[in-house]
């Protein structure tokens, strides 16, 4: 199969993230509910009520979605007793030129938050590569808390890239 034929379309990505979220959920003994508390796109919840709210988006952070995860209403049997949600988790993509306009406009719109924000982004560049005509590059995982921005990890969007892997040991030189 050539490259080109593997290009996956935005529904592809969806589901694939969606897959992706529940299967976390299920390692960690979660439960993972889609398009809930105000259409999260998902919501994963502990037997104990602890919550998280997680939104992805292919356009970006300009949209309304960092709005949606810092204003999430956590749910609670009882009604009296207000909770606060874990970890809001943001993931979504952007051009590699864009990153620091990204880092900056997600500081700006988290300022406030009463819970921290794992924002997961993928970098791309646009490319005849593929037929999404798009490179993913790097996937950049930070986390907002308190007015600060802390660098949790980068590595490769590619597993071939990724010297530890099994398929980059795999893949052809």
């Amino acid at each position: 199969m050539d490259q080109r034929s593997t290009g996956a379309r935005r529904t592809d990505w969806t589901i694939h993230i969606g897959v992706v979220i529940r299967s976390i959920a299920d390692l960690m003994g979660l439960v993972t509910r889609f398009e809930r508390g105000g259409r999260k796109d998902a919501v994963q919840r502990s037997t104990e009520g602890d919550e998280v709210a997680i939104e992805w988006e292919w356009g970006g952070v300009w949209g309304n979605e960092l709005e949606k995860l810092k204003h999430h209403k956590v749910w609670s049997k009882d009604k009296s007793m207000e909770r606060l949600l874990k970890y809001a988790v943001f993931i979504t993509y952007t051009h590699t030129p864009n990153i620091q306009k990204v880092y900056d406009h997600v500081m700006n719109e988290w300022k406030g938050a009463p819970w921290p924000l794992l924002l997961i982004l993928i970098d791309l560049e646009e490319s005849r590569k593929f037929s999404s005509h798009k490179e993913f590059k790097n996937i950049q995982m930070s986390v907002f808390d308190a007015g600060s921005r802390r660098d949790l990890r980068v590595i490769p969007a590619f597993p071939w890239n990724v010297g530890s892997s099994r398929w980059y040991a795999q893949a052809p030189k």
